[in-house]
């Protein structure tokens, strides 16, 4: 008989190891962003290979896939881990997820099995079974369910139980089968695409990602991690599995307790997207821009004193400035996160540049990293010993990238083309999507589809997306999401979208930030028409903001310019379709719900 010791790089093994190193500690303080009680490493292992029993009752083996429907919560870890440890493959995705995109996913990845967060969401899929191609069993995460034909999280813990003993060693022995290679998820991209694709990962991918990240930070028991992002997603996934490795504690929150959790829960690491850094940065310039006329202009000039520190290119005065400011004012800024933060990441998307360097001079230790989910997910990240702003560090040990022009040539030091990414990360390729796979795999190398370069230093540095770039119609290429970085500057713009492809010239959607603008120019002068600001005052001021900030001196060519633009008081949210999870633009949703504002811009 096989022995029933996990292999090595493997989630069998992992669940294991955590068990084993830190038994009673506690993992997770609390079961979901409300609360619940805490959990123990032992007590997550203990529980995994029961509903890993529960699974193999309703017929789950090796190799099938299981859908997770579910946001960040104690649940949704228990499904992934114990459908892991059976050498099942895990198909997540939100709770919210769109009815019609959750079908493709379940059809298009062949799951038999799907767990769902809440019995709402388990009714609405049970009425809508005979619409589905291969889902065969549902189970609620929660713990009862009254959804005729529907499993509670209770009913299939209770199978397992039964499983067990009448199978002791099944689940065990299946566990030790699990190889590195063998597929642990297939991940949908949220994208700001209209068809996701189906990324396979194995454990390799993912145990190899978790050990070269924490052999540069040196995570450990003592470390407690805030985590606020979708757990589907391969950022977040990675950390809590960073988490788990390391012993450290997972505190669940989420977007509407964040704020608050920063300070009561006080973490040393705290993982999120660039949209949440520019949150912490715009509140800080809120409340400067409500001092009385004196104090504001003295708090620019401190403002401008830590973005020099940020940039590294302090004045004297700075150096002369800097003890005084860290016993006082910075020391109140860094109670807005909990006064332990050491580790503070960005990922996800592009870090303005105004944000990066102001946040390091006020000495959040920001450290700015790059992914994507086709590499399981970091390439590279900045560490506090070498934390440069503008750039996204070096590779992690053993991953290789290289900058090459169109026809996959390598380019210098210094010359912007695609990013190229090898190493032990890089996925599978796209489930049943030949095609796009061999786009984007070739020799053991995969095309990032992001533009960027490398400095004498080895840092990368990046600088577009090149599926976003417009292109004018006098044949100028723009990248799009560095006119945005740059226009959000301005304390009026929260929200930027530059459109323009096949253009004359370059318009943009712009997002007001409403609180400062109702404080510079009252509401009633506004001219709200729906969604949308006419008022030739707010106008004005925001023409004078574009012209200051895309100017020759700033670096900006004279196509760069805004041209035309039209201003919009409500957000775009996940919420409102305008944004996936993680906060990114969706702009195929932008250009067809504002269709007709963009035309009428552009006329």
């Amino acid at each position: 008989m096989q022995s029933a010791i996990p292999r090595q790089g493997t989630f069998p093994w992992l669940i294991s190891f955590a068990a084993q190193r830190h038994g009673d500690n506690v993992f997770l303080p609390r079961r979901h962003s409300r609360g619940g009680d805490p959990v123990t490493f032992r007590e997550l292992a203990t529980q995994a290979r029961r509903l890993s029993a529960g699974l193999r009752s309703v017929g789950i083996g090796r190799g099938d896939r299981v859908g997770i429907m579910s946001e960040n919560r104690y649940q949704w870890l228990l499904a992934d881990l114990a459908t892991a440890s059976l050498g099942a493959i895990d198909v997540p995705r939100g709770a919210d997820t769109a009815p019609a995109e959750m079908r493709f996913i379940l059809d298009h990845s062949g799951c038999r099995f799907t767990f769902v967060e809440t019995n709402r969401l388990a009714l609405e899929m049970h009425e809508h079974l005979d619409q589905l191609q291969s889902v065969q069993r549902i189970c609620s995460l929660e713990s009862d369910c009254d959804v005729p034909g529907v499993l509670s999280l209770t009913d299939l813990m209770r199978e397992g139980d039964a499983w067990l003993q009448a199978k002791p060693n099944d689940v065990d022995e299946l566990a030790a089968q699990v190889r590195p290679e063998d597929l642990l998820t297939i991940v949908y991209t949220s994208g700001t695409t209209a068809n996701p694709k189906g990324v396979m990962l194995t454990h390799a991918n993912i145990t190899s990602n978790v050990r070269r990240i924490n052999s540069v930070f040196e995570f450990g028991p003592e470390d407690r991690f805030l985590s606020v992002l979708p757990p589907w997603h391969a950022y977040e996934r990675i950390m809590d599995y960073i988490a788990l490795h390391t012993g450290a504690e997972l505190v669940y929150t989420d977007r509407r307790r964040v704020k608050d959790d920063l300070v009561a829960q006080a973490p040393t690491v705290f993982a999120a997207v660039p949209r949440m850094w520019e949150s912490l940065h715009d509140g800080i310039m809120t409340r400067f821009q409500k001092l009385p006329p004196r104090r504001r202009a003295l708090m620019k000039s401190m403002l401008e004193s830590r973005r020099r520190i940020g940039q590294g290119n302090p004045r004297i005065t700075d150096r002369l400035l800097d003890p005084i400011l860290r016993t006082t004012m910075l020391k109140k800024i860094h109670r807005v996160t909990g006064g332990r933060l050491r580790v503070a990441v960005s990922g996800g998307g592009a870090l303005p540049a105004h944000v990066d360097q102001c946040l390091l001079g006020l000495g959040v230790p920001l450290v700015n990293g790059y992914g994507l989910t086709e590499t399981s997910p970091v390439v590279s990240v900045r560490t506090p010993k070498d934390n440069r702003w503008g750039t996204i560090g070096h590779p992690l040990p053993e991953t290789t990238v290289e900058i090459r022009d169109d026809n996959r040539r390598p380019l210098s030091p210094g010359e912007t083309g695609v990013i190229w990414i090898r190493g032990p990360g890089v996925m599978q390729g796209y489930y049943n999507n030949a095609e796009e796979t061999d786009r984007v795999l070739v020799d053991g190398w995969f095309n990032s589809g992001d533009l960027g370069r490398i400095d004498p230093d080895g840092q990368i540095i990046i600088t577009g997306r090149a599926k976003d770039t417009i292109v004018l119609a006098g044949g100028e290429n723009v990248e799009p999401e560095r006119l945005e970085t740059a226009i959000k500057i301005s304390p009026f713009i929260e929200q930027a979208v530059v459109l323009g492809q096949d253009r004359k010239s370059l318009g943009a959607l712009l997002v007001v930030a409403c609180e400062l603008l109702e404080h510079e120019i009252s509401r009633e002068h506004w001219g709200i028409d729906g969604p949308f600001i006419t008022s030739k005052e707010v106008n004005d001021l925001i023409r004078a903001e574009l012209d200051s900030l895309l100017t020759r001196d700033q670096g900006y060519r004279s196509v760069e310019r805004i041209a035309c633009f039209r201003l919009i008081h409500q957000p775009m949210t996940p919420e409102n379709g305008f944004l996936t999870q993680t906060l990114k633009v969706k702009r195929h949703v932008v250009r067809e719900r504002y269709g007709r504002l963009i035309e009428e811009m552009f006329r």
